[in-house]
């Protein structure tokens, strides 16, 4: 799972404007329940915990939305916790409604939620799965780098990569997950499932739609 972050002072992306498009902070727990098919009781919950959400509007009309942790977040299917730095931010739960992919919104809306939280904040960070190569181009459109791999090391525990000088410490310190003396498995999924019984793999390729079969299966 490669993880991103973005300074606020780094040169801001190009990107052209798009007239139709509009995006704002959103203090309803009605409207995210509303827009994430969740239980309002559930957006209150992480309104509470010091998340914030951000809708992206086209023609007025929501057309993609996501979260900012401020304090701490969840990675579920790693069971880690994030304790997120004073001055920092993660970037959550991001969803661009069917009708509305492949008109560059995702970068835009994250672009838009940098410069929002830069008056209190100096660095985001953002993690995707790696097959989600959609996803992934259009945080890097957005000014992200990849610092580093979350993945899974020989023994089967979470565990961090760097893909740039320190870039493995300093997403350490945030996902607060140790530094792997080795190196990860390729395939997160694979070797997670792999600890878990459920999904195999077969013939050296990942079995999980990871979309790169020039990687070969780690479990």
């Amino acid at each position: 799972m490669p993880i991103a972050t973005r300074h606020r002072d780094d040169e801001t992306p190009q990107l052209t404007p798009l007239p139709s498009l509009l995006v704002r902070r959103e203090s309803s727990a009605a409207t995210m329940a509303a827009l994430q098919r969740k239980s309002e009781a559930e957006m209150a919950r992480r309104f509470e915990a010091g998340h914030r959400a951000y809708v992206a509007l086209w023609d007025g009309a929501p057309a993609a939305w996501g979260w900012v942790a401020t304090r701490s977040a969840e990675i579920g299917e790693l069971s880690s916790t994030l304790v997120i730095p004073s001055g920092e931010r993660y970037l959550w739960n991001f969803v661009t409604s069917k009708e509305h992919r492949g008109k560059g919104i995702y970068p835009r809306l994250l672009d838009a939620i940098v410069h929002a939280e830069s008056s209190d904040a100096t660095r985001f960070w953002i993690a995707y799965a790696p097959e989600n190569h959609a996803s992934g181009s259009g945080i890097r459109k957005a000014g992200f780098v990849t610092v580093a791999e979350l993945s899974f090391d020989s023994a089967g525990r979470p565990a961090i990569e760097g893909r740039i000088p320190d870039g493995g410490s300093a997403a350490s310190r945030v996902f607060g997950l140790p530094v792997a003396p080795g190196p990860l498995a390729s395939c997160w999924r694979c070797a997670r499932a792999a600890t878990t019984a459920v999904m195999s793999c077969s013939t050296g390729v990942c079995s999980c739609d990871y979309q790169r079969p020039e990687i070969g299966c780690a479990a």
